[in-house]
């Protein structure tokens, strides 16, 4: 097994922070479950406002488990989402969320969805598949949207027609969208 692997184990993605969130707050909610080695939240990096969403890892992988069994989540007033972060190809079966996802890419799985995080707020659904078509196709552009304050939370899926799409765009890593 490769290095960027091994540092996905024991590591969480948080969805649905509240902006008021800190990286000591998150920590403290999360060292509940055992000893948190990493914690991070995202942030713009030109307001510096929080993204939204972070990660959290842990001295024990089983401690994931715990928190994923322990659900729903509540922190600083919010349904927060942890999901495990799990390397390309080696999520097991069980910690796979249902909905809408359709696991590792594997030839035995294949996805044409990808997950894109840190939109900027002024993004649209618009700009995003024009972005996104210098790879392929694009059938389906979701922008996830927080109810209570009518503004995009930064993150959403793009779906491409085909999956070699999805290899070029993923094998990018990261992407300048409107600076």
């Amino acid at each position: 097994m490769n290095n960027s692997g091994a540092d996905e184990i024991g590591k969480l993605f948080v969805g649905g922070l509240d902006w008021s969130t800190t990286q000591e707050t998150l920590r403290s909610y999360f060292s509940q479950y055992g000893e948190v080695v990493d914690c991070v939240i995202m942030k713009d990096k030109t307001t510096n406002q929080s993204r939204g969403f972070g990660f959290v890892k842990f001295k024990d992988p089983n401690c994931v488990g715990t928190v994923l069994a322990s659900r729903p989540h509540t922190l600083d007033g919010r349904n927060i989402d942890p999901k495990p972060c799990t390397p390309r190809g080696m999520q097991p079966e069980r910690t796979r969320p249902k909905e809408g996802w359709k696991g590792p890419r594997s030839d035995s799985s294949k996805s044409n969805k990808i997950f894109v995080g840190g939109i900027p707020h002024n993004c649209g659904e618009t700009e995003l598949r024009e972005y996104f078509k210098k790879f392929g196709v694009v059938t389906e552009v979701v922008m996830i949207y927080d109810a209570e304050k009518q503004r995009p939370r930064g993150f959403g899926f793009i779906t491409f027609e085909d999956e070699q799409s999805v290899d070029q765009a993923v094998n990018m890593h990261f992407h300048d969208i409107m600076g």
